[in-house]
């Protein structure tokens, strides 16, 4: 158990790295409760105040729940991924699309440089959806797809260690779900354009092959260039979207009123 009396440090946050470093470790496992914070601190020689500080923090990115009368539980790690609950409809804004890219921007190439930085980070979420994404653009699985996309950039951010960022996207992962959805329709659409596309994002050339290959050490490249060609290209393909969107709107309009006419 990584706990042990505190007395160097700032208080707070160490017991959250003891606390953090004890749930990584599986000495709490997925839905067990955590002691009292109490009991938490007279182990760690610290006042409740300072372990439900700790607590708090954990809440906010998503590792714990605190039931009010019951106690605090360990949230399995894979419920970040869960899309159970997520919206189905696909119906994603211009303004919205645009603000999603701007947050992977931020976000994803910055994770990208904290991983880089470390010298031991686990890949393995990471190597599993890229390879699912693999499988599931062979099978031509557009839901399949779309769930380990979005897995492959949500794991490369929760990889990188930074908690204000997994804070972030735990709260806005349904929209982050939902961008990828409205995207990755372009690919399976049944036109020569989307069999091009397909095609070359199967090929081990392609964005997400360079960004796993780096992050794997198996490669060098610029990271502002390929960013730039994940974004970019997802914004010519969104905007050909909403113009088709847009006249399959006014074609539905134009035959209801039709109807009504007649």
């Amino acid at each position: 158990m990584a706990i042990g009396t505190i007395t160097k440090q700032r208080m707070d946050a160490a017991v959250y790295d003891a606390l953090l470093a004890d749930i990584k470790n599986g000495t709490w496992k997925s839905g067990e409760k955590l002691p009292s914070e109490t009991d938490l601190g007279q182990r760690m020689g610290v006042s409740r105040v300072t372990v439900r500080a700790a607590i708090q923090r954990l809440q906010a990115i998503g590792l714990v729940e605190v039931k009010h009368g019951k106690g605090t539980y360990v949230v399995k790690p894979e419920e970040i991924y869960d899309m159970s609950n997520f919206e189905r409809e696909l119906d994603l804004t211009e303004k919205e699309f645009n603000e999603i890219n701007a947050l992977r921007e931020a976000i994803e190439i910055q994770s990208i440089r904290l991983i880089m930085q470390q010298e031991r980070v686990d890949l393995e979420a990471i190597g599993s959806a890229y390879f699912g994404m693999k499988r599931a653009l062979a099978e031509r699985n557009y839901e399949e797809y779309t769930k380990q996309d979005y897995m492959f950039h949500l794991s490369i951010i929760l990889a990188s260690g930074n908690d204000i960022f997994i804070q972030i996207i735990n709260i806005f992962k349904n929209m982050y779900y939902k961008y990828f959805q409205e995207l990755n329709k372009f690919m399976f659409e049944n036109t020569k354009e989307s069999e091009a596309l397909l095609q070359s994002s199967l090929s081990s050339s392609d964005s997400h092959s360079k960004l796993y290959h780096y992050l794997t050490h198996q490669n060098d490249l610029d990271l502002n260039e390929l960013m730039t060609t994940f974004t970019d290209g997802n914004k010519k393909r969104f905007q050909s979207y909403l113009q088709k969107r847009d006249r399959e709107r006014k074609r539905k309009e134009a035959a209801q009123y039709s109807k009504k006419e007649s």
